[in-house]
Parts: structure tokens; sequence; C-alpha cells
């Protein structure tokens, strides 16, 4: 049987780890649309705009996701999982 803080590393990884490929999705979109703005240049306008659309709504993604993490983490550490299991 698993003790509490075995149970509570396990799920503090796997917000971890959540995050950690959040932030690497976010940092590749970034760089593509870095990228692209070079292409103005050449008169790409709609392509850029859509992917700046795009990097805006991933951003809002990110944050909720953040938010999200933030809050289990702040639930696991008060034990509110293993009030829980009481009922």
């Amino acid at each position: 049987m698993q003790d509490d803080t075995e149970k509570r590393r396990k799920g503090v990884a796997a917000a971890v780890a959540a995050l950690v490929m959040v932030v690497i999705f976010g940092l590749i979109l970034a760089s593509v649309v870095a990228a692209l703005g070079e292409t103005m240049v050449f008169g790409i306008h709609l392509a850029t705009m859509f992917l700046v659309v795009y990097a805006l709504v991933v951003l809002a993604m990110i944050l909720g996701v953040i938010a999200a993490l933030r809050q289990r983490l702040r639930e696991l550490k008060s034990g509110e999982e293993e009030d829980a299991k009481k009922y």
C-alpha cells in the first residue's frame, strides 16, 4: 500500500509533466510565429495573422492549464483528496 507522500509525489509529478509539455508546445508555436514574421516581407499577411490568432488562443489555453495545475497542486498539498476518501 502506498503512503500519502508517495501518492502526493505521483500527483505532483503528473502535474509537472503536463506543465512541461504545455510549455514546450507553446515554445514551438512561438518559434513558428517568429519565423513567419520574416515572411511578411514577401506579402504573406494572411498566414501570419492566422498564426498570431492561433497563438493567442493557445496562450489562453496554456494560462488556463497553468491555473488548473496550480489549483490542483494546492488541493494535493492541503490533503483534500484524503479528506474526500472518508466519505
